[in-house]
């Protein structure tokens, strides 16, 4: 029944990348024209929203984290980390969901060069999970249709689960994939850049699961 189960999953993980790439190529002229029509982005209240300033936040932000973090991994160095081939599993195992791309960012860069928004999409998406599995491991009371993914980072932000510029990173994140799943025009440049500058929660995240837990986890050992 487990393997059952861990298949089952990694199969639920995988359907919707390729539903994302069958639409996106199934109706790209038409996509292409609507993107064309937008020029602009506008939040409420008719305040420009400055994608290029937003994302050179991000990376601002994505650097302070990295600094950050360096120092707690600093205390686990020497010991495995879990690597991308074994991430979904190792979700599984926890009683996590699975991440789309296994959590590995370069399946977002690779997706970018085809449709940038569609690749903010996707990530916006694994960002979503990343912080529901969080939260999770840190035994929040999580109602996936009330509780949004803002509250949810709140939260963590609150119980001192995340660093404050981890809050910010994800927030402003979230903000720049939520243009460009609402039609904001991406180039293949900001994508990327907002993709890599995602890598930084996700390192973070995957060295909580290597060593936030007391189940003495070892790498898969081949043969």
């Amino acid at each position: 029944m487990e393997i059952a189960k861990i298949v089952l999953e990694f199969i639920r993980a995988l359907i919707w990348p390729a539903i994302v790439v069958f639409l996106a190529l199934s109706f790209k002229n038409e996509v292409a024209a609507l993107l064309g029509r937008i020029k602009s982005a506008k939040l409420p209240g008719g305040v420009s929203f400055d994608l290029n300033e937003k994302i050179q936040e991000v990376k601002v932000l994505s650097n302070e984290v990295q600094e950050s973090v360096s120092a707690k991994q600093e205390e686990h160095k020497g010991k495995p980390s879990i690597p991308l081939t074994e991430a979904n599993a190792r979700l599984i195992q926890l009683g996590f969901q699975p991440s789309p791309s296994g959590m590995d960012m370069s399946y977002y860069l690779q997706f970018a060069s085809q449709d940038p928004n569609l690749a903010l999409a996707g990530l916006r998406m694994d960002i979503d999970i990343l912080v529901r599995n969080l939260a999770k491991g840190f035994g929040a009371s999580v109602d996936n249709k009330r509780t949004s993914i803002g509250q949810l980072l709140r939260m963590l932000l609150d119980s001192d689960a995340i660093y404050a510029n981890q809050y910010e990173l994800a927030v402003k994140i979230l903000n720049v994939c939520n243009q460009a799943v609402h039609g904001t025009p991406i180039t293949y440049e900001q994508a990327r850049s907002v993709i890599q500058s995602a890598e930084v929660l996700v390192a973070d995240f995957i060295a909580w699961m290597s060593w936030g837990f007391d189940d003495n986890w070892e790498p898969q050992k081949n043969g």
